[in-house]
């Protein structure tokens, strides 16, 4: 279904990011639908990450607009702690607390920020590791997990804040690759669940299975979208048929 049919979740106008002299992104146009899984592919330091980030302003924007659910996140009026409780974020190294436990990780967001109770952040917390098949390490410190437990876990507790939109940047890549199957499978069951997710990843074979559409950039730039089987199978732009011939 395309964007138009639906009210976007996530729209980006012009969307301009600098450090310093260095333009990293060129002014990016895109809508988001909601339930959409959007992948983003395309080689290191197009500004795959950066775009990702200003989705929920964790970059200052150099130039342009962001909009989620309706608000505009580079309004100074807007409140951007609460535009975030709606936006989970994964990112590739797991940033899970080493002195707290499993569950204590994962109710730590609900409980100081959403002044949920204890006991109701504990039950939460413990259908979500049941979900991402981790229901016997709820009181397990990190250091004792895998790397592929500990991504889990981290999708885990963005997704206690019970946000509409997840944010995946690589969320892969710091794994070891008997690991990246686990977490990737987490992904696809949200997908399956209609949650409105954007997913920066090098997992071609994922993001052909698992995107309605798939955003490539290069360059600061967005050169190609489509849906997968445009963008994997019929690749219009050489820069992109170039990416495709080295990856797959």
């Amino acid at each position: 279904m395309s964007v138009s049919e639906k009210t976007a979740k996530i729209s980006v106008r012009e969307l301009k990011k600098s450090f310093g002299s260095n333009q990293v992104l060129k002014g990016l146009d895109v809508d988001i639908a909601e339930g959409e899984v959007v992948c983003v592919i395309g080689p290191s330091g197009s500004g795959k990450s950066t775009f990702l980030r200003c989705l929920n302003k964790l970059e200052d924007i150099t130039g342009g607009t962001v909009t989620v659910n309706g608000f505009d996140l580079t309004d100074p009026k807007v409140d951007l702690n609460a535009v975030r409780q709606n936006i989970g974020m994964v990112f590739q190294h797991f940033n899970l607390f080493p002195h707290m436990s499993v569950i204590q990780n994962i109710m730590l967001a609900p409980v100081e920020l959403k002044k949920l109770d204890k006991a109701a952040a504990r039950a939460k917390g413990m259908e979500l590791l049941k979900r991402v098949g981790l229901a016997e390490k709820a009181d397990a410190r990190p250091a004792s997990l895998s790397g592929g437990q500990k991504q889990r876990v981290a999708i885990a507790r963005a997704l206690a804040m019970n946000p509409g939109i997840m944010l995946f940047d690589e969320a892969t890549s710091a794994l070891d690759p008997e690991m990246v199957g686990e977490v990737l499978q987490v992904i696809r069951d949200l997908a399956a669940e209609g949650m409105t997710m954007v997913v920066v990843t090098h997992e071609m074979g994922f993001a052909r299975e698992v995107a309605d559409r798939v955003i490539f950039m290069d360059g600061g730039y967005i050169c190609e979208e489509g849906s997968p089987e445009a963008i994997f199978s019929n690749a219009q732009q050489p820069r992109l048929q170039e990416f495709l011939a080295k990856v797959l």
